[in-house]
């Protein structure tokens, strides 16, 4: 009974959610919102949204690797939950491989 107790029994630990991590991950959000509100206003338009909509698809990249940047330093830190490390690492490093190859596959096609 006693084995029982201790293993259901809450555990306090001194870890963190790290703050760079929280914001690396609302950065990636909100990236992936600004593409699509980019892609609503392109498609509105009739592709003929101009150099405004290519700025904002490079601001989106931008935003992207900066995101990525900061999950990855929120991932070597000390004593931390990786739970918001690892989701913003993986929001933005999907985003940054989609951006990429969106912009290769307009270049080239």
């Amino acid at each position: 009974m006693a084995e029982k107790k201790e293993r259901h029994s809450l555990r306090l630990t001194d870890k963190k959610h790290p703050r760079g991590a929280i914001i690396a991950t609302l950065i990636g959000v909100a990236s992936m919102i600004l593409f699509i509100i980019t892609c609503v206003i392109s498609s509105d338009s009739n592709g003929k949204a101009g150099a405004l909509a290519g700025v904002a698809g490079l601001f989106c990249l931008l935003l992207s690797v900066i995101g990525f940047i900061g999950a990855w330093l929120s991932l070597r830190g000390e004593n931390i939950r990786p739970l918001f490390p690892t989701i913003a690492a993986v929001i933005n490093g999907l985003l940054m491989v989609f951006y990429v190859f969106l912009y290769m596959w307009g270049m080239f096609v």
